[in-house]
């Protein structure tokens, strides 16, 4: 597969892939870095489950805050904006937010998974 193919892939999945790979310098490097991001997301969405069972906001917000960034840095922005507001809210120690909209945050993170699981497999 082409690489202009793989950006037309990422962009139909609503990835703002140019600001990705302008922030990556080019397509090769975005997917190897990208393929890092992928391999520890679902590390990184237990251990955001488990600081926010454990009511642990403090480190909650480090960890969506991390999320955010690099999301972002791929052109992941729903999953980056969704994991601003849980950062916010964690900063507040607002868990009523937290909770409520937990599961817009862990769905938008598998969605981005099995984005990234589709383009690697291309």
């Amino acid at each position: 597969m082409t690489n202009d193919q793989k950006i037309e892939f990422l962009k139909s999945k609503g990835v703002d892939v140019e600001t990705g790979i302008s922030n990556m310098m080019d397509i090769d490097t975005y997917d190897e870095i990208l393929n890092d991001f992928y391999e520890g997301l679902n590390e990184q969405k237990q251990n955001i489950d488990n600081f926010k069972v454990a009511l642990d906001m403090p480190n909650y917000a480090i960890l969506v805050h991390a999320l955010k960034s690099n999301a972002r840095s791929f052109g992941f922005n729903k999953l980056g904006d969704l994991a601003y507001e849980h950062e916010m809210a964690s900063k507040r120690n607002d868990i009523n937010y937290v909770n409520e909209h937990y599961s817009e945050l862990t769905n938008e993170i598998d969605e981005v998974y099995n984005i990234i699981a589709e383009y690697k497999s291309l």
